[in-house]
């Protein structure tokens, strides 16, 4: 199982090196890694409903949004076919099943998770403190490699189901609750 995920995240990082993008090979490589890592998301998780597209939406700063359209627009996992939305309002928000949430200031990350938290809408990030906000999936660069966090009980908080072939492959986070004043 562990190679078919492999084989999928190698064949995403071909297509992706294929499309030239105006940076350092180091933010490609980075990029490319989590578009895969995205992807792959698509094929290991559950959603309570299930229609026949599968909507990626993107908030935040930086070019991962593009990228993230480029490369997996129309695409298709489990035979749904994939649309990225970059900057949905409240109504295409509500169509998501993925929000990524890239290099936003931490009043934003906090609306949009707020936001996605009602509709069942599994949140990935790329910073440590998204997880410490609730969100699901932490995309964090350590080093040269990109690791793959889970905030298991936001998830099922959410109704997501995560294949234990992803959870094998993340290190799961256990949050301590949050006070509220």
């Amino acid at each position: 199982m562990r190679r078919n995920v492999i084989a999928a995240v190698a064949c995403v990082l071909a297509i992706v090196s294929l499309i030239a993008m105006p940076s350092s090979a180091q933010v490609r490589d980075e990029s490319a890694v989590k578009v895969a890592l995205v992807y792959n998301l698509t094929k290991y998780v559950e959603w309570p409903q299930s229609n026949n597209a599968l909507v990626i939406g993107f908030v935040g700063e930086g070019s991962m949004g593009e990228v993230l359209q480029k490369v997996l627009e129309g695409k298709s996992s489990e035979s749904r076919v994939i649309h990225v939305v970059l900057f949905p309002n409240d109504e295409e928000l509500k169509k998501c099943n993925i929000l990524y949430i890239a290099e936003a200031s931490p009043k934003k990350v906090r609306a949009a998770l707020d936001k996605a938290r009602s509709n069942n809408i599994l949140t990935v990030g790329e910073k440590e403190a998204f997880m410490h906000q609730g969100g699901m999936v932490g995309l964090l660069t350590t080093g040269e490699q990109v690791q793959i966090q889970i905030n298991l009980e936001a998830a099922r908080e959410a109704k997501l189901k995560i294949s234990s072939r992803l959870l094998d492959l993340a290190v799961l986070v256990k949050l301590a609750p949050v006070l509220q004043n």
